[in-house]
């Protein structure tokens, strides 16, 4: 039979791994998230950067939406159309 004095350090050594282990998954957790805030900071500021107002854009897609626009009534008068 095992005695009190044989599993305590058995106990202590397998407690000191798990902890270890935890530990280490912790620290791995702690870098990411470091590494998460940076490259949120850096899209944030590429956001800005590149951000088009609704306003800007419209004035921009105009021509696009005036040259469809133009493209369905001439579809629209083809003679082979039923």
């Amino acid at each position: 039979m095992i005695d009190m004095a044989t599993l305590t350090p058995i106990a202590i050594g397998i407690l000191s791994m798990v902890c270890t282990a935890l530990g280490w998954f912790a620290s791995q957790i702690w870098t990411g998230l470091k590494e998460s805030r940076t490259e949120l900071a850096a899209h944030k500021l590429s956001v800005a950067e590149n951000y088009v107002r609704h306003d800007r854009l419209q004035e921009i897609m105009r021509p696009v939406t005036s040259s469809l626009a133009d493209i369905q009534i001439m579809l629209a008068k083809k003679a082979d159309r039923p």
